[in-house]
């Protein structure tokens, strides 16, 4: 029997009652992430211009474009605002299985929801951490190393179920929902090589087309009975090496990938920030100065040097998507800046002469000691122009799970991303977003919330 019919059982058996305590918990917190990162990601290059393209494109509107307020269809709200939660590169994402599992399923359960005639709180939470568990769990079990991004090719199974629960679909409808999702799995790392603004729509593009692979199911429209193990299925298309299957099963239904999702205290690839925790470290304990620098460098592994590796080049591609996976730029513009934020990757900031010629001096090795200690870990050797040699390690960065944020620095976090966009949100709208989410579990309707984070234009 084919991993799909397992799979599809296991999403129409779960609801909020058989979630653990801690995936409740830690799911209404990447909502109120997503949510807030969504509000900045509002002001990032390509978004204004997707969110006129799709206002322009009329349909059926459904449901609340985030910041921008025009109503969409559902499939383009997911789609867009999807976009606006990536753009920054801000979001949360689980690092072994390197899926970004909240910019898909928080804009496909909101999208979904807002066309229904009410979604209980409980019932979004149970969709979310169902599509996160499953897109998370085929990530895992593709982790050899592939050249498509998985949030793309993982999290539109994820997206099918999220939305698949929502409308309460039959069996039948799930299973060929995920089948004709098969037919739509993309996402590739060449956007994030080149630097391309498409890099940040392509979880949208599995968001829209995880929802219009529900509605398609539900007119009769068939996919594949062999969506996973099949001879030409999802395992053995979209493999590079070998395939962990007993990952995707391994205790379904009583672990719950979204215990091991890391939240992002800074805007830009997940595999920069040990490095950029240590250089922002180093620079205040050690107070230095870019003129006092020879040279930087970041021990990493395997993985973390294949996505961030790179030399900074601002003549590749778009120089904020160029910024946010090098993880040179961020260690240099961690130290001239003592911190990385939204403003650390403008335009003028990346091409700050101090923070370019100290990225120059920058470069990222794979680390051949063996001595860092955890997958998650990165090294950073400082050399000064003295001769001093200065040196320090990273096991688990902030946000890591084993490192995880509080509750109030989601909420920090939330705040200042709202503050960053312009014009804002309401003071009322975001405590009431804070609160909502807060006793997410206890909302009747959570339609509300959407409508809360578009700010008054004058």
């Amino acid at each position: 029997m084919d991993l799909i019919n397992s799979l599809v059982d296991h999403a129409l058996k779960v609801d909020f009652a058989a979630l653990p305590k801690s995936v409740v918990e830690k799911t209404k917190l990447f909502i109120l992430d997503s949510l807030g990162v969504a509000m900045a990601g509002s002001q990032a290059p390509g978004v204004a211009q997707v969110a006129a393209l799709m206002s322009e494109s009329g349909g059926r509107p459904e449901s609340t474009a985030y910041y921008f307020g025009h109503a969409l269809s559902m499939m383009d709200a997911a789609l867009e605002n999807s976009m606006m939660i990536h753009a920054l590169d801000f979001d949360d994402v689980n690092e072994d299985a390197v899926v970004h599992p909240s910019c898909v399923q928080v804009p496909v359960a909101f999208a979904v929801a807002e066309q229904l005639p009410r979604v209980h709180g409980r019932d979004l939470i149970a969709a979310i951490a169902l599509g996160t568990d499953l897109s998370c769990r085929l990530g895992l079990g593709l982790s050899s190393g592939s050249g498509f991004v998985r949030s793309g090719t993982c999290g539109i199974f994820g997206a099918v179920v999220n939305a698949a629960k929502l409308r309460r679909c039959a069996k039948a409808e799930m299973f060929h929902a995920l089948g004709i999702a098969f037919s739509q799995t993309a996402g590739n790392m060449q956007a994030v090589a080149d630097g391309a603004l498409v890099k940040r729509m392509q979880p949208g593009f599995v968001a829209r087309n995880g929802i219009f692979s529900v509605l398609l199911a539900e007119r009769g429209i068939t996919g594949p009975a062999n969506t996973m193990e099949g001879k030409f299925g999802f395992l053995e298309l979209y493999r590079r090496g070998e395939v962990h299957r007993e990952r995707i099963t391994q205790d379904l239904g009583e672990h719950y990938e979204g215990d091991n999702v890391s939240v992002k205290p800074y805007p830009c690839g997940r595999f920069i920030h040990g490095a950029v925790e240590l250089a922002i470290g180093m620079a205040r304990e050690y107070d230095l100065a870019a003129d006092q620098i020879a040279e930087i460098t970041i021990r990493v592994n395997k993985k973390t040097q294949e996505y961030v590796g790179r030399p900074y080049d601002p003549t590749r591609g778009n120089l904020q998507v160029m910024a946010q996976f090098c993880a040179p730029y961020g260690v240099a513009a961690g130290i001239v800046r003592r911190d990385l934020f939204i403003g650390e990757f403008e335009e003028k900031v990346i091409k700050d002469r101090t923070i370019a010629e100290l990225a120059l001096k920058t470069k990222s090795v794979i680390d051949e000691t063996g001595d860092l200690g955890s997958e998650a870990a990165v090294g950073l050797v400082i050399k000064t122009k003295d001769g001093k040699t200065l040196s320090k390690k990273v096991l688990y960065p902030k946000g890591h799970p084993r490192n995880f944020f509080t509750r109030e620095e989601f909420i920090a976090k939330f705040r200042r991303c709202v503050d960053s966009c312009s014009p804002r949100l309401k003071k009322d709208n975001i405590e009431r977003v804070i609160e909502l989410i807060g006793r997410l579990e206890a909302v009747e309707d959570v339609r509300e919330i959407p409508k809360l984070l578009i700010p008054e234009r004058s």
